[in-house]
């Protein structure tokens, strides 16, 4: 057991530290997946006998989705390279059936190629971020012609006509509803949003939450920290990145926050302090979270500190390190990084060499050997 683990460390490690050649060796793959749906396109317009069949030239824009998925998966944040290509792909067909006198209308070709990229795009999002895609499908089922264009707009700006819209039975109206009025300069429009936190749809609740990130009141701060508590998912993460938003008025709630029996509730105001612009005056309710029940809280009580800690609290991290959930101790590793590069970091390391966990193992080995490496430059 022990050869296979330290086999699969040693693999690790070798891929972390050759990231340069992976992703040179992506970018090929999908250069050679582009020639070959080229090679393919020009074979079947060209010389294949089944030149001349209108469904072979259905078959062909999709060759290019397979290099187009990969770059989208393993090359996420290259959203506008990926248009370019798509859009590149799909013109540069359509010159080529255009040169060589096929009849074939591009119009048809970015409707085939253009439904498979958005079932792919929605199944990719889904994995990210469910309630988004709910939300987008949602609106595309429910809503009729009359009201596509319905946005914030229609309610022109005037407070009773926005807060009519939060009596509608349709939900996506009553969202609008919720952005309309927190875009007003009004101080009237604090109760209405605070309101559709208890809302029935989800979507809704999640709308206030973001709505309320803007505001300086006391009483935004309580009804964000009561939606700590909602049963959505999606909602709790936007109360928390709205209290996280509001500064010093949210501190002190979020520090008594911490110790709330709804261990909701003390994930949400951790994760908002390590997001708040505010001033903490102390660290040790975050620090008395390193011992929570629940292995989430204890997670992001040890981001929250390598992100806003100090020196100072580097003997609390290290006894963390010895939590029983693996990813606490490799939040632990990242977090003592983050905080100092001391020699003393080294038996903590060196032990985390034998953990139980490969990831923690490759991770501690990855920092030695920087830490090591740095030493001996001077």
């Amino acid at each position: 057991m022990m050869p296979v683990r330290n086999s699969l460390s040693s693999l690790l490690l070798f891929l972390r530290s050759h990231r340069g050649y992976i992703d040179t060796g992506k970018v090929v793959i999908i250069a050679i997946l582009s020639l070959i749906s080229l090679f393919v396109s020009v074979y079947v317009l060209w010389a294949s006998p089944w030149t001349g069949f209108r469904f072979i030239y259905v078959f062909i824009p999709h060759l290019y989705l397979i290099p187009i998925i990969l770059l989208a998966l393993w090359f996420p944040k290259s959203g506008m390279k990926l248009i370019g290509i798509i859009l590149v792909a799909i013109f540069s067909f359509w010159i080529f059936t255009e040169l060589f006198g096929y009849e074939f209308s591009i119009s048809f070709v970015m409707l085939y190629t253009g439904l498979d990229l958005a079932t792919i795009m929605v199944l990719l999002l889904y994995v990210k971020d469910r309630r988004l895609v709910e939300a987008v499908i949602s609106d595309l089922i429910t809503r009729s012609e009359k009201r596509k264009g319905l946005d914030t707009g229609r309610f022109q700006g005037d407070f009773d006509t926005i807060l009519i819209g939060f009596q509608s039975s349709d939900e996506d109206e009553r969202r609008e509803a919720v952005y309309a009025l927190s875009e007003l300069s009004d101080e009237r429009a604090l109760f209405p949003i605070i309101s559709a936190l208890r809302d029935t749809s989800p979507y809704v609740r999640r709308a206030a939450a973001e709505a309320l990130e803007t505001s300086t009141s006391h009483k935004a701060v309580t009804a964000l920290l009561k939606a700590l508590e909602d049963e959505d998912r999606y909602v709790r993460e936007a109360a928390a990145e709205a209290l996280g938003h509001l500064g010093d008025v949210a501190v002190p709630d979020l520090l008594q926050g911490v110790s709330h029996p709804n261990w909701h509730v003390r994930l949400g105001c951790v994760v908002a302090l390590r997001i708040c612009q505010g001033v903490l005056p102390t660290l040790d309710p975050i620090l008395s979270l390193l011992s929570d029940e629940t292995v989430y809280v204890r997670r992001e009580s040890v981001k929250t500190l390598g992100r806003i800690g100090d020196e100072s609290i580097v003997p609390y991290l290290i006894e963390a390190s010895n939590d029983p959930d693996a990813g606490v101790r490799l939040r632990t590793v990242r977090a003592l990084i983050k905080l100092t590069e001391s020699r003393d970091l080294v038996p903590v390391l060196t032990r985390l060499l034998s953990d139980p966990d490969v990831a923690v193992r490759v991770r501690a080995a990855e920092e030695l050997a920087r830490i090591n490496g740095n030493e001996s430059k001077f």
